[in-house]
Order: structure tokens, then C-alpha cells, then sequence
């Protein structure tokens, strides 16, 4: 075949694949349904881990890598899961078909809160009216008057945290929660003409976007930053003046309606940038008992000792897990508080009932904000084993072991965790390769079970190679869904790699190690800290970074200490701990599961370039077996 017969012929499997997709969904949508007469919950995860596994199976028979099917999965059972829950609730609270359905949102076309307005109001077959907001006041102003069905507001983001002036407004609204989203923030530098960073003189940006990026601006110190309402603002004043001295902070789908270009990408302090959305409306709703549901209310509990405890009491009593708790002052009351809390329960459940029936006897005040489906599809979690070729069959969940209070912390490394009953993997490339190398790195990683890759970027080569570097294992690191780290031997090294990595290795050259371990406790990264020679030189140096701030760090035996040694320190510190092992040894699995059992939290495999990842391979299966 010529080019244009291939392209005809993609072209007819691409519409045979949506056709497929369409009747798939469609089927989904039946699966609902017959869950009204037979009221079973929307996810069955056992049968997700059990058709992933197979259809990873099917897909090496075909040529297909497990990570490649694996995200598609990921992305078609979301979708399954989201239009199941919005049929189910549609049939629950039936309205009027309406032509039109009308938002609030703060800002202009394009700010954040619109797309978060855009991406929720997707589900209904209906044009979208825009009611463009200037405060979070008049949001609640337009819908508690009708002008608009519903409002979008951000509650909280990854990076800067509550939105106080959305928490303290619902305190004295009639408004319900009738909805969530979340949505990821990408924070770009935009520009409406082609210029260079070294040319830029003002940016114009909100607050909180200015907030969540301040460890960028850093780098720009002769730039003039001015706020503005919304970051649609700040992207409709560049688009409208045109000059190459000036730009806008905002996201690149937000800046394309404004016609504006992104010249830096991927500015926030924190790489998983999120932003929690609430949708309010005038009318509560009900939550089908099938769908994972959210209440939020808040209370006042008063000042007596232990009040707040009390509460928190009542929650676990009735095994209603909390995911949230905020305080804020109550206004004209001095030093007392209101707290907003959000629990994973529907408020008509028989659990949820009987706490709040406690909550009102010793509490001085509560109120239910609303109760809403939870928007929150957690992938489906494929154990490592099961991504290690010719595994079918394995056990998805991983054995339970009972909790122990004296048991190294977990530690979140990108979206992965770090605890004792599921190691975290890491492969340590000895040298930096060439881009297709890393990524045949990554992809066979990837397969054998492993999470994090790393590689040295600031080995060798001048400041802009080694740039290039960060940035590669970025995104080749993504591409795999994995997470990336690098060692560091300075405060510069730290500080650049913290703005484009997961996870940092600090290896002091002499003479900075003081300097090092202090800027490790001011990153927002979680750091490694390799083991010193004595114990209590160890448990200081931690100390010093705890001191600082940083509560995201962990250990890493580089010297293969005795198990009595490794259990007395992790008995004193409590902190993660990660062992260093050689990529090549046969004796690797087994020593793996012995560290494992003795409670090591995770393994980093250093790699050569003529090494295979068999060990590692072998050492997932090992880890994540019964």
C-alpha cells in the first residue's frame, strides 16, 4: 500500500474503534441499569484487577505492552464508572429537559473555573450559558437568586492549599454541594507575540497562580508580577495589548481561546498540581446508595478540652473514614473555631444517621452542606507481579497485615506509595543514555514492576544539557506513568531538579553537606538521605531536614548494613526505609524478601548499561507474591 491507502485505511479502523467504544459504553450504561432492581455497588474492583490482568495477557499475544493497555483501561473504566454514576443519579433526581443550563464561575472565558465549568457540565445533553463572575461572592449571589442553575468554586488545590474565602462563604449560605471535580492545573507562561523569557518585563497572573509557582518566579527576579481577578483577566489584558515585554500565567486550553501561545510550560512548585472544584446549587440531591458518595458539613464544638476529639470519636465508631478537616475562625467570636469537614459516607446511610445523631449532642453547632457523588475514579491497581511477563492469574490484592504502631511512616512518591506491604521499585541508571535508550528503559521498567526511574543528570555536561536532562527523564518518566528521580550533590542542583522531579537523592560533595541537607528541608519534594556511617549521625541529619519543614523523607542503606542495625533505626526514626542493591545477583529476589519482611519499604537497583532487568523482574515477583 501507498501513504494515502495506509492513512484510508487507519482512518476506517480509527471509526470502527469509536463505533466499538460507543456500543461498549452503551452496555455499561445496561450494567447500571440493572443494578436499580438488584442494588449493587457501581465498582466491582476485584473483577477490574481480574479483567486487566487478562487483557494484559491477550494484549503481549498481540504485541502490545502492559503499560500501553493498562492506560487505556484506566481511561475507558473512568468513563464507565462516571456515566454509570450519572445515570443512576439522573434517575434518582429526575428535572425537565431544558435546552440551556446556565454556570457561574470566576473569571472570564478560559479561566480555570470555566474549564472546570466546561468539563462538569459535559455530561448534559444541554448548551452551557456563562455567567462570568468577578468574586466568589457573586457566585453565590447568582445562583441563590436563579439567575444561574449552578456555581463552580474552588475549594482547594495541591500546591497553596484551602481556598479560605470559599470556606468561610458556605458557612452562611442556603446553597447545597451538589457536585465535585477535580481538575489538574498546569500553569504556563503565555504570550501573545513571539518573544523570549529574557525580554519579559510584567506578568500578569491571580494570586493564587502567583502562589502556586512562586519557586519559578524566583528565577525571574527583574520581572514585575500584577494581579489580576482571574487568570482569564490576566489573559485577555496580554492577548488584547500584543507586546513582546509581557505575558500571562494561566493554562495552555485557557490561553488558545485567547489566542495566546505557551512559551514556558509546567511552572507549578508541585508537578501533581490539582485543584478540587464544588458544585453549589439551590436544591440538595440524593445520592443513589450504589455510588460512592461525600457528605461535607461543618460544627462548632466549643472550647471545653478534647471537644474536637470527641467528634472525631463518634466518626470512628460508626468506621466513617474523613477526608478532610478544616478550621476557620467564626467571626465576632474570638479564638474560637468552625470546622469543615467532608467524610466519605452518604448522608442517608444508616452509619451516617446514627453519627450525626451523636454529633448533635455534643456539638454546639452543625450544618450539612450537601451530599454529592464523589468524583474520584481511582485507577485500578495492577500489583507488580501481574506486569511481569507470562503472570496471569495473580492475586490482585496484597496480603493483609495487621497495623503496626510502631511501623515506619508511608511516603507518597509521585502517585505511588511507599509502605511495608508494597515496596516501592526504583531502577538507578549508572549512566545517562541517549533518549532512546532511557526509553526503552522506562517501557521495560514499566513491565517488570517497577515505579521509579532514575537516572544522574548532573553527572556531566554544562547547565543546559543538564536542563535538557531534567526535563527529558520528565517526561519520558510520565510517558510511563512513572515516577522520576535524580541525585543531587548542591543547593543549585536541588533546587532546579525540585522544580521537574518526583523524588531527589542527595549525595553532599565535601564542604556542602550542611548547605544541602537545609535546602532539602526547605524543598516541597520528598528527598532520600543515604545512610551516614554512625547511627546518630544519621538520626541528626534527619533531624536537621524534619526541622526545616520537609516531613517527606526517607532513608537509603547504601551499604547493605546488618538487619539488627536496619531494625534499631527504624525503630528511632520511624522514617521510610529504602535499600540500595546491586542490579546484577542471583540471590537478589530472596534477599529482597527478607528485607521486606524486616521491614524495609523499598529497593533501589543500580543499573550498568550491559545489565538486563531480570533481577528486577524477579525481585517484583518476589515482593508482591502471597
Amino acid at each position: 500500500m501507498n501513504l494515502d491507502e495506509i492513512r484510508t485505511h487507519i482512518s476506517r479502523l480509527d471509526k470502527e474503534l469509536l463505533t466499538l467504544l460507543a456500543k461498549r459504553k452503551g452496555l455499561s450504561l445496561e450494567v447500571a441499569r440493572s443494578k436499580l432492581e438488584n442494588p449493587r455497588p457501581i465498582r466491582d474492583q476485584v473483577r477490574e484487577q481480574a479483567l486487566l490482568v487478562e487483557l494484559i495477557n491477550q494484549g503481549r499475544q498481540l504485541g502490545l505492552d502492559a503499560h500501553y493497555v493498562t492506560q487505556l483501561y484506566h481511561t475507558i473504566i473512568e468513563d464507565s464508572v462516571l456515566s454509570q454514576q450519572a445515570l443512576l443519579q439522573d434517575l434518582l433526581n429526575p428535572q425537565d429537559e431544558v435546552p440551556a443550563i446556565s454556570v457561574a464561575f470566576l473569571g472570564l472565558r478560559g479561566s480555570y473555573s470555566n474549564m472546570a465549568a466546561r468539563k462538569y457540565l459535559s455530561r448534559f445533553q444541554a448548551t452551557m450559558v456563562e455567567h462570568n463572575c468577578e468574586t466568589f461572592q457573586q457566585i453565590f449571589d447568582t445562583v441563590e437568586s436563579g439567575q444561574a442553575q449552578y456555581g463552580i468554586l474552588p475549594i482547594e488545590n495541591t500546591s497553596s492549599g484551602a481556598i479560605n474565602d470559599v470556606f468561610d462563604l458556605m458557612q452562611h449560605t442556603s446553597l447545597s454541594i451538589v457536585g465535585e471535580l477535580t481538575q489538574p492545573i498546569e500553569h504556563c507562561l503565555l504570550v501573545a507575540v513571539n518573544t523570549d523569557v529574557s525580554k519579559l518585563k510584567t506578568l500578569y497572573t491571580h494570586p493564587q497562580v502567583y502562589q502556586q509557582c512562586s519557586q519559578y518566579l524566583k528565577t525571574l527576579p527583574g520581572v514585575k508580577v500584577e494581579f489580576c481577578a482571574a487568570s482569564s483577566n490576566a489573559m485577555e489584558l496580554v492577548a488584547s495589548l500584543k507586546q513582546d515585554d509581557i505575558g500571562a500565567m494561566g493554562s495552555a486550553d485557557g490561553g488558545e481561546l485567547h489566542g495566546l501561545k505557551p512559551l514556558v510550560r509546567g511552572l507549578a512548585n508541585q508537578k501533581q498540581n490539582m485543584t478540587r472544584f464544588i458544585v453549589v446549587a439551590r436544591k440538595p440531591v440524593e445520592v443513589a446508595a450504589q455510588i460512592p458518595a461525600k457528605t461535607s458539613f461543618i460544627m462548632s464544638t466549643g472550647q471545653q478540652s478534647g471537644a474536637l476529639v470527641e467528634t472525631l470519636l463518634v466518626l470512628r465508631s460508626h468506621h466513617i473514614t474523613m477526608t478532610k478537616l478544616e478550621s476557620r475562625p467564626i467571626i465576632g467570636n474570638p479564638w474560637e473555631e468552625m470546622f469543615y469537614v467532608d467524610v466519605a459516607a452518604n448522608v442517608n446511610s444508616n452509619e451516617m444517621q446514627a453519627a450525626l445523631k451523636e454529633l448533635k449532642d455534643i456539638v454546639r453547632f452543625i450544618k450539612i452542606l450537601g451530599c454529592y457523588p464523589s468524583a474520584e475514579v481511582a485507577p485500578t491497581r495492577i500489583p507488580s507481579k501481574a506486569l511481569s511477563q507470562g503472570n496471569a492469574g495473580v492475586p490482585a490484592v496484597p496480603p493483609h497485615r495487621p497495623a503496626d504502631k510502631n511501623a515506619a511512616m508511608s511516603l507518597q512518591i509521585g502517585r505511588f506509595y511507599m509502605s511495608r506491604q508494597e515496596p516501592l521499585l526504583a531502577a538507578m541508571l549508572a549512566t545517562w543514555p541517549d533518549r532512546s535508550a532511557l526509553q526503552e528503559a522506562a517501557r521495560r521498567l514499566k513491565e517488570h514492576g517497577g515505579q521509579v526511574l532514575a537516572a544522574p543528570c548532573f553527572e556531566q555536561g554544562d547547565s543546559r544539557q543538564q536542563q535538557q536532562r531534567l526535563q527529558q527523564l520528565r517526561e519520558i518518566a510520565a510517558q510511563f506513568d512513572l515516577a522520576a528521580m535524580t541525585l543531587v550533590h548542591t543547593p543549585e542542583q536541588l533546587s532546579r531538579a525540585a522544580e521537574s522531579l518526583d523524588l531527589l537523592l542527595l549525595q553532599p560533595i565535601e564542604g556542602r553537606r550542611d548547605e544541602l541537607l537545609t535546602a532539602a528541608g526547605r524543598s516541597t519534594r520528598p528527598v532520600l538521605l543515604p545512610l551516614a556511617d554512625k547511627l546518630e549521625h544519621t538520626l541528626a541529619e534527619a533531624e536537621q531536614i524534619l526541622t526545616e519543614g520537609n516531613q517527606q523523607l526517607a532513608l537509603l542503606d547504601t551499604q547493605s548494613r546488618s538487619l539488627p542495625e536496619l531494625l534499631r533505626l527504624q525503630q528511632q526514626s520511624r522514617l521510610p526505609l529504602l535499600g540500595q542493591l546491586p542490579g546484577q545477583d542471583s540471590l537478589l529476589p530472596e534477599l529482597g524478601h527478607a528485607l521486606k519482611e524486616a521491614g524495609m519499604q523499598g529497593f533501589c537497583i543500580t543499573l550498568n548499561e550491559e545489565d538486563d532487568m531480570v533481577p528486577l523482574q524477579q525481585l517484583a515477583q518476589r515482593l508482591y507474591q502471597d
